[in-house]
């Protein structure tokens, strides 16, 4: 029996020690994420956009180094033990170019994971961010920002047709687990009147961790593993109605998109 106890005893004594290193290393995570996206903002970004001729390419050299930082930055998580990267249909990525990265979004880490795995992609993101600690490197990158609509389309539609792939998360924020997905019809309207076909991307994490509302610090019981598997790209116009106007084409093709990541998600 006494042997039993100093089991339990030591087990539970190794949990709660593996418990406090995970906490302290994912603090010293999102102070880099959030720390050091300010840091870049302020000296390694400006330096990289210095050397591009055109606006283009200055976006274009500030878009990779965030790309490599991003690479970098999840290879310590692991490394720490704070998490397990598990990227499925990897092949699918050779098919990204000029295509539009339809994700589902139930992490934070979900725009990290899917720019370290596209080093010259755009990103749409909340106008709210330009208000936010992450600004500056929004601003150096060029990133398409979803505040006025019109505008958003004509970057999208420049960023595709320079072959760029393009990220978006059409539920706009992150999801609320147990609830339905709800897309809003941003990716859709893009992939309609832009013609751009869709590659789509599929995101998980088990446990479920860094949600929508959840502070840093709560941690799952155990290191989740974020599955990302990507799917053969989807031809826009395959599922499009051209009979219908461009508004009625965007809801239908909203439903389509909705749809196929509600059915991978019950697989």
């Amino acid at each position: 029996m006494a042997v039993d106890m100093a089991k339990t005893l030591m087990h539970t004594l190794s949990a709660r020690l593996d418990w406090l290193w995970r906490v302290l290393a994912t603090g010293h995570c999102f102070a880099l994420l959030f720390g050091g996206g300010f840091l870049l903002a302020i000296s390694a970004l400006p330096v990289t956009r210095w050397f591009g001729r055109t606006p283009e390419e200055k976006d274009e050299r500030a878009r990779r180094l965030i790309h490599h930082t991003f690479r970098f930055y999840l290879w310590q998580m692991q490394a720490l033990g704070l998490m397990t990267l598990v990227i499925r249909g990897r092949e699918h990525l050779a098919q990204a170019r000029g295509k539009l990265v339809v994700a589902n979004h139930p992490s934070l880490l979900d725009v990290v994971i899917l720019i370290s795995l596209l080093p010259d992609c755009d990103c749409i993101v909340k106008g709210s961010l330009r208000r936010s600690l992450v600004s500056g490197v929004i601003r150096a990158t060029g990133y398409t920002d979803n505040s006025n609509g019109d505008l958003m389309l004509a970057r999208s539609s420049r960023s595709l047709a320079a072959g760029f792939p393009l990220i978006v998360f059409p539920e706009g924020t992150r999801s609320i687990p147990g609830e339905p997905l709800v897309f809003q019809r941003g990716a859709a309207n893009i992939a309609i009147r832009c013609n751009a076909d869709v590659l789509p991307a599929l995101i998980t994490a088990d446990p479920p961790t860094l949600l929508k509302g959840e502070p840093w610090y709560k941690i799952p019981p155990r290191r989740p593993v974020f599955t990302i598997t990507f799917f053969p790209a989807i031809t826009t116009q395959d599922y499009a109605d051209k009979a219908v106007s461009p508004a009625l084409a965007t809801r239908q093709f909203n439903r389509f998109l909705l749809d196929f990541f509600q059915q991978q998600l019950q697989h």
